[in-house]
């Protein structure tokens, strides 16, 4: 899975201080699952790897009760993320890995030039990823992310 996230979030997760990932909508993935970190503009990168611990699904309050610190996020943007939604995702990561050559979204299009990065997330196969990715040095570390 190629999941977006924002750089600010992003750099949490880098540096472990965010250990769950917060969705409105739950992505089908389960405990084990590789993910691909894309960062939004203004970096609009590919930067970082890792797996899904757990996903936990429940009321909005019962996931900030829970999670909020692990989110890293202040309980305003968390009330404000999920206003109007019926219920919260916390996706667990661990694993989290900075990949050495980051992949630019004018790398990928020098390939696709027609590609947008998800919204939120996107699920891709090896011949998918090999198709995006080429010869870049990133390849490698993605595929075997993938092969675990």
């Amino acid at each position: 899975m190629l999941l977006s996230i924002k750089p600010g979030h992003v750099d949490n997760i880098l540096s472990g201080s965010k250990t769950v990932e917060l969705r409105r909508i739950r992505p089908q993935v389960s405990a084990g699952q590789p993910i691909a970190i894309y960062a939004t503009m203004p970096v609009g990168a590919v930067v970082a790897t890792c797996r899904v611990r757990k996903v936990d699904v429940a009321l909005p309050e019962i996931i900030k009760a829970r999670h909020l610190g692990q989110a890293a996020i202040s309980a305003t943007d968390f009330d404000a993320y999920f206003a109007g939604s019926g219920h919260a995702v916390a996706i667990h990561v661990d694993e989290v890995a900075a990949l050495d050559n980051p992949v630019t979204l004018n790398e990928i299009r020098s390939r696709r030039s027609a590609y947008n990065p998800p919204q939120t997330w996107h699920f891709f196969n090896r011949t998918q990823l090999r198709d995006l990715l080429g010869h870049h040095l990133a390849h490698h570390d993605l595929s075997t992310l993938l092969a675990r």
